[in-house]
């Protein structure tokens, strides 16, 4: 199935800063630079996903974020530590463009996060 255009720009974008080695863009755009690798639009996309035994469901494919909101522990960019982040999931798919010659397809969940969660200013006393 085709990525919408949005959807591919997202992609380009996560692509890029997870391997800055390997640039890429959108074919509908203008490379950044001379060397970048024009995405494909097509993906596999899946209801849900199972990780460690539990499976979540793609809330944009199912109707509902009943089975979709995740807690993810998210390494920070210094990889000095992690922080807890929780979202919803939009959309699992899979990319098989082979850009980084591997032969190995790219899995990605697309999210919406939500703020983080302050456990000092929760007040027990209140409930």
């Amino acid at each position: 199935m085709a990525m919408t255009l949005e959807m591919g720009r997202l992609l380009a974008r996560t692509i890029c800063f997870r391997s800055p080695l390997t640039p890429v863009h959108c074919r509908s755009d203008r490379p950044l630079v001379p060397h970048s690798i024009p995405l494909g639009r097509e993906a596999t996309f899946f209801d849900y996903v199972v990780v460690k035994c539990k499976r979540y469901y793609a809330s944009r494919t199912v109707g509902s974020n009943s089975s979709s909101l995740v807690h993810a522990v998210i390494p920070d960019l210094h990889g000095d530590g992690y922080r807890d982040a929780y979202g919803e999931v939009l959309e699992v798919f899979q990319f098989d463009q082979d850009i980084h010659f591997t032969g190995e397809s790219m899995w990605f969940a697309r999210m919406r996060w939500f703020k983080p969660w302050d456990h000092s200013s929760t007040c027990w006393d209140d409930l």
